[in-house]
């Protein structure tokens, strides 16, 4: 048997009793969709971007503002 022949979908979910509606089986299908799981989502890499020290308010020309604000985002 070659690996290209065509195997129609099985379902995994075989409902023994009742009948269900389309939405009910979508809700269903939904909540069972969640619990499976998965992997924990990547962390974003650290950035410099938003640093409590932007927030500051110096005047542009004040001396105070270059350096502590440089001084901080070269750390790291």
């Amino acid at each position: 048997m070659s690996d290209d022949t065509h195997h129609p979908h099985e379902p995994h979910i075989h409902i023994e009793k009742g009948h269900p509606t389309d939405a009910e089986l979508a809700a269903l299908i939904a909540v069972l969709g969640c619990v499976g799981g998965g992997s924990e989502p990547e962390q974003p890499p650290h950035t410099r971007w938003g640093l409590p020290v932007d927030k500051l308010r110096f005047a542009v020309t004040n001396h105070q503002r270059v350096t502590l604000q440089e001084r901080l985002h070269m750390q790291r």
